[in-house]
């Protein structure tokens, strides 16, 4: 038995030394493979794949079908299946109120016009009535010597807040503290009841108010915890409301500045103080609250080192889409290069994978999840609800919307200059012949805004590939067509499998993610986070800070 024991483990190891001597050639991908996957996710008839729908479920199954070809390991609750669980908020025939109490009277604002919110997950029926603070942006950011709140009391009070952030912080740590999540934690932590976000003209350039208007009526979900409250849920605290300008000028009356004065001191790059504002706000909300399951896709392949098997990469891509729209015409949002190319690139870096005969020292998960275009969700359930220990995940590459439109000379790693993740990226690039190039829109703040930001959440470095903007035709302009599929098919009917997707580029994209995975999966160290940077010191375990 010992004997035995002992022979197995020799060979283990034999063969982890022979698979890591020396680099071996990067499989061919097969372009085939990717087409049918996008043909079948972005068809017509799984009506743009929404959370909850039975077309998604059938996309779930399809995924999980194929994961079973290959012969990957279930890793779901259910098999192959994660179900999430979700509460959905629709106003139904209810609508929110807002209404300013003064002492010349009231002010009633009027829903879509002065003012818009989404029907509140964490309760059917909410009602607060309290006096109104201003505290500018609402940020609490210690280590950049940002204290909104001091000197402030909002114990028991509503909470006025500026949407954006102080233009010295910078980009991607202002948007993890300009986000609405952010945001309403800090308000809570100093006592607030209530919250409004303020629109702004920085706002108003880059989201018309007007646009926010054609979301009125969209459903509100959220994944359920255990105890049975929605996960963003923050107990005490009003779901709260976005203000116009005008509307919101009308708060400022009476007040030591102006809300004009405000907007002046935010564009000469000044952070406005907060102050007491001479109103009482009274506002109520309500929703139909139903509950619905719509599940992530999960597998396994096993690692071969047996001091590395228990570490786990991760592959993240979300099979989600935004349904049906409403309207005349074709209004199917089939979502072929968001995110069914995504899906089929991970689909067939996974076989690669299970067909290369040499098995990764570590442990591979592949994770189609939902409610991405929900805001997240999925990514966020299992993050916190992974099938493997703890601590065990140790990076996790993404893939969304991978922007397949030309073969290309390079690859954007969204996240590549936090982690040693960067490092590994730019190494498989130039295996397969390409280059790395750095964030070419970092005002987008993208590291913060797909599924992999829920990895970081917990702690495990992250990035988030897609196709780059040089393409291997000098002839082809790379910018300009990325930018003209999100100005003309990104959310929209024509997001289809038709000739927008180029699958030599397909074939491309996914060598190189299987190029980094193999580099990850195989390396004597996981990776890490840099040192002093400002996501491993928030969200790493202590464990790891010390480590790196």
């Amino acid at each position: 038995m010992k004997i035995k024991t002992l022979f197995s483990a020799v060979l283990a190891l034999a063969l982890v030394a022979c698979a890591t001597a020396s680099l071996a050639p990067i499989p061919s991908a097969n372009s085939d493979n990717i087409r049918k996957t996008v043909e079948f996710l972005a068809a017509d008839n799984m009506a743009g794949r929404d959370t909850g729908s039975a077309e998604y479920r059938r996309a779930a199954q399809f995924v999980a079908g194929k994961f079973r070809a290959m012969g990957l390991e279930p890793a779901g609750s259910h098999g192959y299946l994660q179900e999430v669980p979700f509460v959905r908020a629709s106003w139904g025939k209810r609508k929110p109120t807002l209404v300013l109490r003064g002492r010349d009277g009231d002010i009633t604002f009027h829903f879509g016009e002065d003012f818009v919110a989404s029907p509140p997950t964490v309760s059917e029926d909410t009602v607060t009535t309290a006096p109104l603070v201003f505290v500018g942006y609402g940020i609490d950011a210690p280590d950049y010597g940002i204290d909104d709140y001091a000197g402030l009391d909002v114990e028991g009070k509503i909470a006025v807040v500026l949407a954006g952030r102080p233009q010295r912080l910078p980009s991607e740590v202002g948007a993890h503290y300009a986000s609405g999540r952010t945001k309403r934690e800090t308000a809570a932590r100093h006592g607030a009841v209530g919250y409004i976000l303020l629109n702004t003209p920085e706002r108003e350039k880059r989201w018309p108010f007007r646009r926010q208007r054609e979301h009125l009526h969209d459903d509100s979900f959220d994944w359920i915890a255990a105890d049975g409250v929605p996960a963003d849920a923050i107990p005490g605290l009003h779901p709260g409301v976005m203000l116009d300008m005008p509307a919101a000028r009308q708060l400022f009356m009476g007040a030591p500045r102006s809300l004009d004065t405000v907007y002046t001191e935010m564009e000469n790059g000044l952070v406005p103080r907060g102050f007491p504002l001479p109103y009482q706000a009274a506002l109520t909300s309500g929703a139909v609250h139903q509950e619905i399951s719509s599940p992530n896709v999960v597998a396994v392949l096993p690692g071969i080192d047996p001091q590395l098997k228990n570490q786990y990469v991760v592959f993240s891509a979300h099979l989600d889409h935004i349904g049906v729209g409403k309207g005349e015409g074709d209004q199917i949002n089939n979502g072929a290069q968001d995110n069914a190319a995504g899906v089929a690139v991970m689909l067939e870096t996974a076989r690669l994978f299970a067909e290369s005969g040499m098995r990764p020292r570590r442990s591979l998960l592949f994770v189609a999840v939902t409610g991405e275009e929900k805001g997240l969700l999925g990514s966020d359930y299992f993050a916190q609800h992974p099938p493997v220990p703890p601590g065990s995940m140790v990076a996790d590459i993404n893939l969304d919307m991978p922007m397949l439109l030309y073969p290309f000379k390079d690859i954007i790693a969204f996240g590549a200059e936090h982690s040693t993740l960067g490092k590994t990226a730019a190494r498989a690039a130039a295996r397969a012949g390409l280059k790395l190039s750095p964030d070419p829109m970092p005002e987008e703040v993208i590291f913060v805004r797909s599924d992999h930001y829920n990895f970081v959440r917990q702690g495990i470095p992250s990035i988030y590939l897609i196709s780059g903007r040089e393409a291997a035709d000098p002839n082809v302009n790379g910018t300009a067509l990325q930018n003209r599929f999100l100005q003309q098919r990104y959310h929209s009917p024509s997001d289809e499998a038709d000739t927008q997707i180029n699958y030599v580029a397909a074939k491309q994209f996914t060598e190189v993610n299987y190029a980094i995975a193999r580099d990850v999966a195989d390396a004597k160290r996981k990776p890490h986070w840099y040192k002093g940077d400002f996501f491993g010191d928030l969200f790493s375990p202590p464990a790891d800070k010390k480590a790196h």
